[in-house]
């Protein structure tokens, strides 16, 4: 991946502060002054946006993600800024709808005036932003958001759009890749998966993406389970999964819903073999919190883990003063800040266009310069133009992000996939207590 972001090295961007509309207001020059002439004084803020749910049934998803972006705010801060000028947070809350996601982008743009932006989390909200920053020319990058179509040929021309994070794609066919893998320990192959998840866009592109890939894996699928989001039962959902009783469920659940079907198998003393979840609210902080020791043997997708070898410093930094891990959302969120760090000294303005086209050609490989080192499951960062992926155009995205698997053991998540960075073996089956 593309150098971990610079540390801040003071720069004097001068010029006005992006005011929002394209073409708008007084944009700035890559020398620091407007269009009328005037210097931009020194002591303004660059503004990050931030769209997240931070009430609602998936504000604990939201609450996290902040962590990782306050935590790297506040170590470019200490730094002496951005070209010498201090990042500032604007928070909006979606509170899980796509309709308050749009107007709170409206707001933060046209009221806040913030230079860039970052959310949503979750996939749906995320586009409906795009379009909103595609609108107004604010640099947009979703840390998180991993619905595949995001980036696909009917959002080509969403170029102030950027992704981190892994398509769901990428995603799903990790976790195939582990289920052919694990019985090089196991000594049990896994030969049938059953599908849980959420009927929402992300629950149902798992499927859609494990039917894509089963087959070439060996892997053959009998059966999907779905579920309206903030269910207040799920006893039916796994009383179907207990009658197919495949090898593995493969699932996707907001926290709430996460936790109730755990749960919800210790009261029907279910206990599948293997549990592999895609990320989400199986790997937010509040999950092994509430289920204790019948999360054992959970295991998830994971953009970061405490025990990475790239991870464990930041952790422990992050942990002392939050009280929680890093995961993946807090990992991803804190990397995309840096990003943005990079971009606008790379571009010498937070001008809209001028930070877009610097992220287009922004390569990140190994460390960002001044900073650390790239703390995710990958060395390298870039966001491909134009690529091919499962027989589709994708734009924007960075090709280099990639996934490890990590399970819950005693209480704490152990990475156990990839073998090679791997500091645990597989339990199994999962003793889910």
């Amino acid at each position: 991946m593309k150098k971990l972001f610079k540390a801040i090295l003071p720069f004097a961007l001068a010029a006005t502060m992006f005011a929002g509309c394209a073409g708008g207001g007084n944009q700035e020059s890559a020398s620091g002054t407007t269009e009328s002439g005037t210097t931009e004084a020194s002591g303004e803020t660059i503004k990050i946006g931030t769209i997240y749910a931070m009430s609602g049934d998936k504000a604990a998803i939201g609450e996290n993600i902040l962590r990782g972006i306050d935590f790297a705010v506040e170590e470019i801060n200490s730094q002496g800024g951005v070209n010498g000028r201090m990042l500032e947070v604007v928070r909006g809350d979606h509170a899980g709808d796509a309709a308050t996601g749009k107007s709170e982008a409206e707001r933060l743009i046209t009221q806040e005036h913030v230079d860039v932006m970052m959310g949503c989390h979750m996939s749906t909200v995320t586009e409906v932003v795009a379009q909103v920053c595609q609108q107004y020319g604010v640099p947009m990058i979703t840390a998180i958001s991993t619905l595949d179509k995001l980036s696909d040929e009917e959002h080509k021309a969403y170029d102030y759009f950027f992704r981190l994070c892994p398509l769901n794609s990428v995603y799903v066919e990790d976790m195939l890749k582990y289920l052919k893998d694990s019985s090089q320990q196991t000594g049990e192959e896994i030969k049938t998966v059953a599908i849980f998840t959420d009927k929402a866009a992300i629950g149902q592109e798992l499927i859609r993406c494990v039917n894509l890939f089963a087959a070439d894996y060996g892997l053959e699928v009998v059966g999907e389970v779905d579920y309206s989001g903030g269910a207040a039962d799920l006893s039916a959902q796994v009383l179907a999964l207990k009658q197919m009783n495949p090898d593995a469920i493969l699932c996707d659940s907001y926290v709430s819903d996460a936790t109730l079907f755990i749960n919800t198998l210790k009261e029907q003393n279910y206990k599948p073999k293997m549990i592999v979840a895609k990320a989400n609210g199986f790997t937010d902080p509040s999950f092994i919190t509430n289920l204790g020791s019948a999360a054992n043997g959970v295991a998830s997708v994971v953009e970061f883990n405490s025990d990475l070898t790239n991870g464990s410093e930041i952790n422990k930094e992050f942990k002392d003063k939050f009280g929680v891990d890093m995961n993946g959302h807090s990992a991803e969120s804190y990397t995309v800040v840096w990003l943005f760090k990079a971009a606008i000294e790379k571009a010498g303005s937070t001008d809209g266009e001028a930070v877009k086209k610097a992220l287009s050609e922004l390569v990140i490989d190994g460390a960002f310069e001044g900073g650390r080192n790239i703390v995710l499951p990958y060395s390298k960062i870039d966001f491909e133009d134009e690529y091919d992926l499962a027989g589709s155009k994708h734009y924007r995205d960075n090709t280099s992000a990639s996934v490890a698997i990590a399970q819950i053991q005693d209480g704490a998540w152990k990475t156990v996939w990839p073998f090679e960075f791997s500091s645990a073996k597989i339990q199994f089956p999962a003793p889910l207590e």
